[in-house]
């Protein structure tokens, strides 16, 4: 399939609409194509700002208090006689705030679709985008005595990294992340052909999530979460939740 192609693809693949099939050959071809791999980022990026603003737009307390009172209002009205609308009425204080609830209505039919329960969802957008980056990783190794200290002094924290010799799973590398402007190790680990993410960062309010286990059928992905030594891990993959408890309880033996 050409570049020109894949283009027109994009957003069936960060929609995880693409059969496997199909989305294992758009990695082979993003790994070459910065065109197509910053395209996809941009896209996955756009749909996280889409889902923030959702959630940041929300109408004030008042304006049910107000909606309310209106409609009790009205029907006294109708039952009085003859009726009068009254939102010609309304202040320009509950005009505005009117307004803003069409405008939370109209973000919320917009991105209801790739909502997710608290921010697993966000986690698995970082891990799409990783996937669709054309440098998934910042330092290469299998070797987990190279992968920890390359995150001394880039991260406000220490952690350990499992022996996996005898495991399904291979450490391929990792990579410096971002959450509310937290930062982050992200962990690239592979089992058979597919790619799981682990990220540890230190364990603040926004991180604290629930529920503990996730699937999410519209993208394919399962994602664990637990805390440990004050760090809130997440691992995000296409594979089984039985498989990612495995990883899960590796890392938990540190």
């Amino acid at each position: 399939m050409s570049c020109q192609d894949w283009q027109t693809r994009l957003e069936a693949y960060v929609d995880a609409e693409l059969s496997p099939q199909e989305r294992e050959a758009f990695l082979a071809h993003a790994a070459q194509c910065p065109e197509c791999a910053t395209a996809t980022l941009a896209l996955a990026e756009a749909k996280r700002a889409i889902r923030r603003t959702g959630r940041r737009y929300l109408a004030p307390a008042e304006l049910r208090s107000r909606l309310l009172t209106d409609l009790r209002q009205t029907g006294a009205n109708k039952a009085s006689g003859p009726y009068q609308p009254r939102l010609v009425h309304w202040p320009r204080q509950a005009m505005a705030a009117a307004a803003l609830v069409l405008l939370a209505v109209g973000l919320f039919f917009l991105v209801s679709q790739y909502r997710r329960p608290n921010s697993l969802g966000e986690f698995a957008d970082l891990h799409v985008a990783n996937l669709a980056s054309a440098n998934p990783v910042e330092v290469v190794s299998s070797d987990r005595h190279t992968v920890k200290p390359w995150f001394q002094g880039r991260v406000p924290f220490t952690f350990d990294l499992p022996e996996l010799q005898g495991s399904p799973f291979t450490l391929t590398g990792g990579r410096v992340t971002y959450f509310h402007q937290e930062p982050g190790a992200q962990l690239i680990f592979g089992y058979q052909r597919h790619i799981i993410s682990a990220f540890i960062f230190r364990e603040t309010p926004q991180l604290a999530i629930t529920p503990t286990s996730f699937s999410d059928r519209s993208t394919s992905f399962n994602l664990q979460t637990w805390t440990q030594n004050r760090l809130r891990y997440v691992l995000v993959s296409d594979v089984n939740a039985a498989t990612l408890g495995q990883l899960a309880e590796l890392l938990q033996k540190n």
